[in-house]
């Protein structure tokens, strides 16, 4: 079964190849998405395989792991995954999907390891929330930063924490995602609150959507929580604890812009990235610079799109590429017209995506990574359902783009 796993991924890449106009003989000469086109023995982390050939990708479970996944992030070597509920963030060979080792944790521990990126190769920003909401132990956020190396001849992996960002102190109940930015600073969501805050290169955080009160009603409307509508995923019912619908979560940033999305309001905006260290106004004044992108639909009671990603190595992509949760499938959208397209819609294999990113490419070739953590299926994440319904493995999906 390896074998033929490994067989049907390297049809997968020739067809890939065959789209994508990538010379089949100098990739096969440079390169891991070359090696596996080779057809030959590798060392897969699972037996099974499950793909999905569409008109405009190709899709398969690349890491099936027991432990739950979220943030993903990667190189032309490895992959990162955090896997929160286990207090980890595994290293995965790029070409096998397995695992390498962990990233050693921080002096005080994982506390909860949620969002990963790689601004450049050999550097990692790891997002640790500090616990999921609870109003009797307050979370600290920090972002730690990472300097490692992968040895592919000898196999080993070394990281190193350069720095940490701590969010002690300041106003953030749960900080669910961040973006890396050209001059090597961050923005942080916050969606309990429904705010957004800025980091600067040197490691200064400042505000850069934050409310002026905390008091019931005076968040800002565009960015905030709010009650969330029951819906039904693969005949589960759903709903989040309280009902409660976060407010700005997902991020993305492209040409001067914060993309970002909302379990409160669905569907995508954006918001002029200058706007949030604009001091000349009230947060409520450049919350008015917030544009909908690709909003909710008419008739959609509930929708959370999560997993923002460009390709960034090819400029003349536009598109944004999204994770449904909810409808539990990958899009992709048109940031001019704010259409939407369906890139992969297995239910297996996307099974509430959460996360995804672009790898750099190799041999040509920049797929796309998507983590699905199964959430509605736990019943301490879902008060409708008395006992989990995981179905384990938790899959992280590989997606070639063909066009």
């Amino acid at each position: 079964m390896r074998r033929v796993r490994d067989g049907l991924v390297a049809a997968v890449v020739v067809a890939l190849m065959g789209c994508t106009g990538v010379d089949e003989s100098s990739a096969a000469s440079n390169g891991e998405e070359a090696a596996v086109q080779s057809g030959a023995p590798t060392a897969s982390s699972s037996e099974a395989l499950r793909v999905e050939v569409g008109p405009n990708a190709i899709a398969y479970d690349y890491i099936p792991s027991v432990h739950v996944p979220h943030g993903i992030a990667g190189d032309e070597q490895v992959v990162f995954v955090a896997q929160p509920l286990s207090g980890r963030v595994s290293v995965n060979n790029r070409l096998t999907g397995s695992e390498i080792t962990t990233l050693p944790p921080p002096p005080l521990g994982w506390q909860l390891p949620f969002a990963l990126r790689v601004p450049n190769s050999g550097r990692l920003a790891v997002l640790d929330a500090g616990g999921f909401p609870n109003p009797f132990i307050p979370s600290i956020a920090r972002i730690y930063e990472y300097d490692y190396s992968y040895n592919r001849r000898t196999r080993q992996f070394q990281a190193t924490l350069v720095r940490t960002i701590s969010f002690e102190g300041l106003p953030l109940v749960f900080a669910e995602e961040f973006e890396t930015l050209p001059g090597g600073g961050y923005v942080v969501s916050e969606s309990v609150i429904g705010a957004l805050w800025n980091v600067s290169a040197g490691g200064l955080i400042t505000p850069g959507l934050l409310p002026d009160s905390f008091a019931p009603g005076e968040g800002i409307p565009a960015i905030g929580p709010c009650a969330f509508t029951p819906v039904t995923i693969g005949g589960i019912p759903f709903s989040t604890a309280g009902n409660f619908a976060p407010g700005i979560g997902s991020l993305a940033y492209r040409a001067g812009q914060i993309y970002f999305g909302s379990s409160c309001r669905g569907g995508v905006a954006r918001i002029p990235l200058a706007s949030l260290s604009d001091n000349t106004r009230t947060p409520q004044q450049r919350a008015a610079d917030i544009v909908d992108v690709s909003p909710r639909a008419p008739g959609v009671v509930s929708e959370a799109l999560k997993g923002f990603a460009f390709n960034r190595w090819n400029p003349s992509d536009t598109r944004l590429y999204v994770t449904d949760t909810l409808g539990r499938r990958v899009l992709r959208v048109n940031t001019t017209t704010g259409a939407r397209e369906v890139l992969s819609d297995d239910s297996e294999l996307f099974d509430f995506p959460v996360s995804a990113q672009f790898l750099p490419p190799v041999a040509g070739i920049s797929p796309l990574v998507v983590a699905s953590d199964q959430e509605y299926r736990l019943a301490a994440l879902n008060p409708l359902i008395s006992e989990d319904l995981l179905h384990p493995p938790f899959i992280v999906s590989k997606i070639y783009v063909l066009h």
